[in-house]
């Protein structure tokens, strides 16, 4: 019997996506662009055996368990210290909630904003080799920025003295309608950081490319040849990615949203796709995007994945 096929998007209704695997199961938190009523304001969860065949669990995080009403977009989820932690962005600033099960619910113990007089979204949690935890997020001013910072104990915070300002948009194809650089998601690849994110305004025909530096808050260099996924003839408005692994921890995946179709965003839809890095020559190693896909191709796992949690709350 032939390999099971599968064919972009994987699932409606759902933007911003991270993913998280755990105990033989992938978790999925997202946007939901296609809300019924009040009730699914927050953030839904949905498991996969494959990363392509997904099952709505219900909601993990409930508005009234969270500081703000409404416009609850793109969560980050970590596992560290027997807890689940989610970041996400709420009304323009920036929550954090745990849970001790994948499945939540998620309860913001304390009901504020990191910064409640600073607009922030496209949070991203990240830990270093040494144990320290990282937060990258989005900032406005003329332009969407990424700045990070290491993060308190307590993961529910940030140590202010070591804000930084990461990147800009500075080139051409970030600066579509507005000029963007969001949705940071880092990688540590040979001792160098990559830092990968999302250009130009989510209307419009934006990609997703990396900048790299040699420490987690840079000085950060952008890969020349960016972007490294963008829209094209037959799919709009790909970006706003997650990266996440297969179970052995040996090959990458880059789940990112869709628009609906070339006509309008929403609800938009979520795809994967392989990445990879390709070795150069004096370095730095470059990534690569097996996509957007838009032809039939075979399912990444054949088989159920087996048990066994990534440590340190990788993805």
């Amino acid at each position: 019997m032939g390999a099971e096929m599968f064919t972009n998007p994987v699932l409606d209704g759902c933007a911003d996506p991270d993913v998280i695997y755990y105990e033989g199961t992938y978790y999925l938190y997202a946007t939901n662009t296609d809300m019924k009523d009040d009730s699914e304001m927050g953030f839904k969860v949905y498991t996969s055996q494959d990363l392509v065949h997904w099952t709505d669990r219900g909601m993990a995080l409930k508005a009234c368990d969270s500081w703000g009403e409404k416009q609850f977009w793109a969560p980050d989820i970590i596992f560290t210290n027997n807890t689940f932690y989610l970041s996400y962005s709420v009304e323009e600033h920036l929550c954090i909630a745990t849970s001790k099960s994948p499945l939540g619910p998620f309860i913001q113990e304390v009901k504020k904003p990191l910064h409640e007089d600073i607009k922030e979204i496209d949070s991203h949690f990240f830990q270093d080799t040494d144990g320290t935890w990282y937060l990258y997020f989005v900032r406005f001013f003329d332009s969407n920025q990424i700045w990070g910072a290491e993060m308190t104990g307590d993961l529910l915070g940030i140590r202010e003295e070591t804000l930084t300002r990461l990147l800009v948009p500075d080139t051409p194809w970030e600066c579509i309608q507005w000029p963007v650089n969001e949705a940071p998601y880092m990688l540590l690849h040979k001792g160098l950081y990559y830092l990968t994110y999302s250009g130009s305004h989510c209307l419009s025909s934006y990609g997703s490319g990396y900048a790299v530096a040699a420490s987690p808050l840079g000085e950060f260099t952008k890969y020349e040849n960016n972007p490294i996924l963008r829209s094209n003839d037959k799919v709009h408005g790909v970006g706003h990615h997650c990266i996440t692994w297969s179970p052995d921890h040996t090959r990458m995946f880059i789940v990112y949203h869709q628009h609906y179709d070339r006509t309008k965003m929403s609800p938009r839809r979520l795809c994967v796709d392989r990445i990879r890095f390709e070795e150069k020559e004096g370095g730095p190693d470059i990534l690569v995007v097996d996509g957007p896909s838009t032809d039939p191709q075979p399912l990444f796992f054949q088989e159920v994945p087996e048990k066994g949690g990534i440590p340190h709350g990788q993805k």
